[in-house]
């Protein structure tokens, strides 16, 4: 049940970035299948690792996106706020995926942490 509950969480995450989703969609089958199989503690310590680099990517870009709308200047003013909204959005949504990685992750590592 948590297996399934982590996968639908994972593929909600993915949702939240427009375009990523679909780029990504092999990706995220061979990801439900890995997280499938995950049987031994190994198995859910090496995804927790996984969804915790794959929380600091998020971070990292949610980090480049605010500070990208930061330094729109110049322009028409119209052009720039869309611009400035554009990457607090992209901003947000990158955080919010870190946060679900990060709960994935802790999933994995309670997992990993129960006797087989």
């Amino acid at each position: 049940m948590r297996k399934r509950i982590a996968a639908a969480v994972f593929v909600g995450a993915l949702a939240l970035t427009p375009g990523l989703a679909s780029a990504q969609e092999s990706d995220a089958s061979l990801e439900e299948l890995i997280v499938n199989m995950a049987h031994t503690p190994a198995d859910h310590a090496a995804l927790a690792k996984y969804y915790r680099q794959k929380a600091t990517e998020a971070r990292a870009e949610a980090s480049s996106h605010e500070s990208m709308s930061r330094s729109y200047g110049g322009g028409k003013m119209a052009q720039r706020q869309q611009m400035e909204d554009h990457c607090k959005k992209l901003s947000t949504q990158n955080a919010a995926m870190a946060a679900e990685y990060e709960a994935l992750a802790k999933l994995h590592e309670e997992d990993a942490k129960k006797p087989q």
